[in-house]
This record gives structure tokens, sequence and C-alpha cells, in this order.
């Protein structure tokens, strides 16, 4: 068979696939980032002081950029 130069027609299944992920990442991905921002916004200074932490600052550095002292950070990572 002969090529027409145009492309072989999608399937009605890959269309509906194709349509269903482009829903879920204009749709879910937006939320799941509001959700993240909402989540960094309210956090506690506990919650606060363990995320600094686990993403390696040091206890000087947490207790500088909260405006603590280092004793309220140790204590809130014990």
């Amino acid at each position: 068979m002969a090529s027409s130069g145009k492309p072989p027609p999608i399937a009605p299944q890959t269309m509906t696939l194709t349509l269903l992920w482009g829903l879920a990442f204009k749709l879910l991905l937006p939320l799941l980032v509001l959700i993240a921002v909402v989540d960094v916004l309210t956090q506690t200074q506990p919650q606060r002081i363990r995320r600094l932490s686990r993403a390696g600052w040091s206890q000087r550095r947490i207790a500088e950029r909260l405006n603590l002292s280092r004793h309220r950070v140790r204590q809130a990572l014990a």
C-alpha cells in the first residue's frame, strides 16, 4: 500500500486514554500543587522545624531563621 502522507487514524480506545490522562494532568496536578502550598503555609512550628532539619539545615540555622532559641529547636527535634 502506498503512503498517502497522512498519519494513521488513532483508535478510539487510545484517544479515550489520552483524553483521560490530559484531564488528569490539567485538573489533578494544579490541585496537588495547591494542597502542597496550603500544607507548607499551615505547618505548626515543630513541623516546620522538623522539615528544615530533614532538608539538612543545622539547628543553629533553623533557630536563626525562625527567631527561636537553639534550645527550642532541640526540644522540637527530640
